[in-house]
């Protein structure tokens, strides 16, 4: 190779790595209205003293939202060391609606709002004389408008979301210059009355044991009305029959009407409630909390399949709440009944007359809750009392298991059948002197007992070989066994 040619191409080579140089350097530099601004300087855009802000107008969309910060009195308990609690009115400061004037608004998110305006920045200008502000989302923005209590007013249009996301186009009142600022801030400066809105239902927090009424009716039918006895322990049932309700049910129920809050508000004002199926809610619950009477109406399964739209106290807004606090709402209503025909403490019993397959048997018993030493038991003239008839007293008590522990097979409200021959008669009497009578009238087909109270058909019916299976305590089968264990105490004694 000619000493030219080797000269030449590293020449060659030279320039074309000085154009590269030269071209890189020289490239405009990609605008990323995301920026964060830890790499550059942020813009001021407010700096007010959040203490002095009084008031808040957001104007989105033909929505006017104005609340004013003020000092309300709310009570507060406090439990002193002996346990005992004591309540005083204390001061407040929060915020409260002024428009609209019946908003229920959650505080905490309008003094997120303050918070992040007082000291607000921007990642960079965007164009300090904008020819189209409709480009930017700005001809039609969020206005913000902040007011100090000496009545200073800082105004924020917030335009659209940057085409990269991560910030928004914002200008102040009397700067033409569009800014990006960030989207966790523009977020909270955009947002709507239902974002704004308390989503907590009751005005504290309540359990199970502050519910004294409920009713449930499901597809317009009612399904249980029931309510608490004097001591707030047992519901107890009026409706679909006269008996006590299964107490861990009823209280699943009223423990997730306690817990409910609304999920996402939907609409409100609504035109055609049937869109959401709450033109004739499926599911209604109709109860009394803390001495106060509410209504929640549930309709269709939202399309996220885990929440239901709702509706409370027939007030036209729709909002949605979790579908997992209701997963008993199909459950039968026998579930929600408590089984026994006549379930009877036996601290509260003075004597019990079973008759049954032609015989009368007569218990009488005085038990002593707080010691069963002094307790004394009677069966047909047979007195068991003290340590030494501890097996027979135990035998007795199976005995007195199986008469209470009759149960219901199924419910059948369907028919009205007549108090004749019943098979089985059980007279309960009580220290209190109050008689309550059971009685098991059979079907025609032999397979079930109509369960009588008190001379009143309950609607429930007993399997007819409940009486006498083995693992379920039967009285035809613990009945027996008590007999057969006196025989023996008799027999041994004798000797």
């Amino acid at each position: 190779m000619s000493n030219f040619k080797k000269l030449i191409i590293p020449a060659v080579v030279l320039v074309l790595l000085v154009g590269v140089y030269l071209v890189v350097t020289n490239l405009p530099e990609k605008e990323d209205e995301g920026d964060t601004g830890t790499a550059r300087e942020l813009i001021e855009i407010f700096n007010f003293d959040k203490n002095s802000l009084v008031e808040i107008i957001m104007e989105n969309k033909g929505e006017t939202l104005h609340f004013r910060y003020t000092t309300i009195q709310v009570e507060q308990e406090t439990t002193n060391a002996d346990g005992t609690v004591e309540k005083k009115m204390v001061d407040r400061n929060v915020w409260v609606p002024v428009q609209p004037e019946d908003m229920n608004v959650r505080s905490s998110a309008i003094d997120s709002i303050a918070w992040n305006a007082n000291t607000l920045k921007a990642y960079k200008i965007i164009d300090e004389n904008p020819s189209d502000l409709s480009v930017y989302g700005l001809d039609n923005p969020v206005k913000l408008t902040f007011i100090m209590n000496d009545g200073t007013r800082y105004i924020l249009f917030v335009g659209n979301e940057t085409p990269t996301g991560g910030s928004y186009y914002a200008q102040k009142e009397g700067d033409p210059t569009v800014y990006t600022i960030g989207d966790y801030e523009a977020e909270k400066f955009i947002q709507t009355k239902f974002d704004l809105v308390e989503t907590d239902i009751y005005d504290k927090e309540y359990t199970a044991q502050d519910f004294t009424a409920l009713r449930f009716t499901r597809n317009q039918n009612l399904v249980l009305d029931t309510v608490t006895d004097e001591t707030g322990v047992k519901w107890l049932l009026s409706y679909p029959i006269e008996a006590e309700a299964r107490y861990e049910n009823i209280y699943k129920i009223v423990e997730s009407l306690a817990g409910i809050t609304v999920s996402e508000y939907i609409e409100e004002n609504v035109e055609d409630l049937n869109k959401y199926g709450l033109e004739k809610p499926p599911y209604i619950f109709e109860y009394t909390l803390d001495g106060k009477d509410y209504k929640l109406s549930l309709g269709k399964l939202h399309t996220d399949g885990r929440s239901y739209y709702a509706m409370m106290n027939d007030e036209n807004v729709v909002f949605t709440v979790s579908s997992s606090l209701f997963t008993f709402l199909d459950k039968p209503v026998e579930e929600l009944i408590s089984s026994f025909v006549h379930l009877q403490n036996i601290n509260e019993v003075s004597e019990v007359i079973v008759k049954i397959d032609g015989r009368v048997d007569v218990l009488k018993m005085n038990v002593d809750p707080e010691d069963d030493e002094k307790s004394t038991y009677e069966f047909n003239g047979t007195l068991l009392t003290g340590e030494e008839d501890e097996d027979y007293i135990r035998t007795y008590k199976k005995y007195y298991q199986g008469i209470i522990g009759i149960t219901m097979d199924k419910l059948n409200l369907d028919i009205e059948p007549a108090l004749e021959n019943p098979d089985v008669t059980i007279e309960y009497t009580l220290k209190t002197g109050e008689e309550i009578v059971v009685e098991l009238v059979p079907d025609t087909e032999g397979v079930y007992y109509y369960a009588f109270k008190n001379g009143e058909y309950t609607g429930m019916m007993v399997r007819r070989k409940q009486l006498e299976d083995e693992n379920r305590n039967g009285i035809r089968v613990s009945q027996p066994k008590l007999v057969e264990a006196l025989k023996e105490r008799e027999e041994s004694r004798k000797e």
